[in-house]
């Protein structure tokens, strides 16, 4: 129930995103340089900086010729530029961006002859129209891809994250399963000790008893001598019980450590899983974007 409502809000908030996309836009007017008022027509390109807009432009417009680009802050002028896709003769252009809401807006005068202007009636006006739209079209992709790749990175990241988890779980119960081995190994190691201490204590008993019925002299000294060894080989015997009791104790305690790591390495898990399908709807949805935009 938990999942469908994350998809449901995820797929809201697409919508949102999509219904706020603004679109490219090629709109007639004029702007002032200098002292001139020049006819052109402003260029919107969504999601864009214009920094980023003034550099690219600068660098589309500059391709083909060896005139450069006179810069004064915003405003971009170009004379004697070759573009075939706007016109086969040499064009001067003026241009200026500006920063708009969440999209960049850029102004582009050309001027095909001295004081004669693209303007919507000219014949070279569906030239100038498909290269600034391909132009804003192509920075529109760039802006989409970095997103997209910003939302693949994310998402990368999750499921090297349960990956992760994953594996660390896996040493958790690794972990337990060492600590059973173990313990089972020490239960038997007791139970064979304990058969031992059984012998030995008849022996100890057999040795006392016979101890207290002898003479003085070697042989009762020989005796002594080896009932001392068999009291400390039974001390040997109890201190290994009391070694092994630790190391049961010790496996107890850290199969109860990992159980509960276990329990906590889970609910990350399902943080994670949770995370990661919401992440691959926004990844989704910026790859319909990109696609969009291409397809315009």
């Amino acid at each position: 129930m938990k999942l469908y409502l994350y998809i449901f809000i995820i797929f809201i908030i697409s919508i949102s995103a999509v219904k706020a996309q603004k679109p490219i836009t090629l709109v007639e007017d004029s702007m002032k340089f200098g002292t001139r008022f020049f006819p052109g027509f402003w260029l919107t390109i969504p999601e864009t900086k214009p920094e980023i807009i003034k550099k690219n432009w600068t660098k589309a417009i500059e391709k083909g010729t060896k005139s450069k680009v006179s810069s004064n802050k915003y405003e971009m002028t170009l004379f004697g530029a070759i573009i075939s896709e706007i016109s086969d003769g040499s064009i001067n252009i003026m241009s200026m961006v500006v920063d708009g809401d969440s999209l960049t807006k850029l102004f582009v005068s050309v001027e095909t002859k001295r004081d004669v202007f693209i303007e919507r009636t000219s014949d070279e006006y569906e030239n100038l129209s498909t290269y600034l739209n391909k132009f804003a079209k192509g920075q529109y992709i760039l802006v989409a891809k970095d997103q997209l790749s910003v939302e693949e990175s994310k998402l990368k990241s999750l499921e090297k994250g349960l990956k992760s988890s994953r594996k660390v779980k896996a040493r958790f119960e690794k972990n337990i399963q060492a600590s059973k081995v173990s313990i089972s190994e020490q239960h038997d190691k007791i139970t064979g000790i304990k058969k031992e201490l059984e012998i030995l204590n008849d022996k100890i008993d057999y040795s006392s008893s016979l101890l207290s019925t002898m003479d003085d002299g070697d042989a009762k000294k020989a005796k002594k001598s080896e009932l001392k060894d068999l009291q400390k080989k039974k001390k040997t015997l109890l201190k290994s019980i009391n070694t092994s009791e630790n190391k049961i104790s010790k496996s107890n305690t850290a199969i109860s450590d990992n159980t509960q790591n276990i329990k906590m390495n889970e609910a990350d898990q399902k943080e994670l899983t949770d995370k990661i399908t919401q992440q691959k709807l926004t990844v989704n949805r910026f790859q319909q974007k990109l696609k969009a935009i291409e397809d315009y």
